[in-house]
């Protein structure tokens, strides 16, 4: 099992979807979390497992989407740490760069 870091950019990202949704709806907000942190454990548990979003320099970076919400969750492996580095909404950045 690997460790997860969550970055400042990810934890702010996954606020304001959790505000977001809250706004909507309190179950709505505590399913996104829940699914969000289901998430992170299984990619804890084999971050291999999901494809690349780029192998380009610096760090190979893998990403997997949620599966009732429309975001993605981008992360790289460090040693036997996941480095999330960002929770987005695909339908308001739907060009990651």
């Amino acid at each position: 099992m690997y460790s997860i870091e969550i970055r400042p950019k990810a934890e702010l990202d996954t606020e304001n979807a959790i505000d977001y949704y809250f706004a909507i709806s309190i179950d709505l907000a505590v399913r996104f979390k829940d699914e969000l942190y289901a998430t992170y454990e299984k990619i804890a548990a084999n971050p291999q497992f999901y494809k690349y979003l780029t192998r380009k320099e610096k760090g190979q970076i893998r990403f997997t989407r949620l599966k009732s919400f429309p975001y993605i969750v981008i992360f790289r492996v460090k040693g036997k740490t996941v480095v999330v580095t960002s929770v987005f909404n695909t339908h308001r950045k739907p060009l990651y760069t």
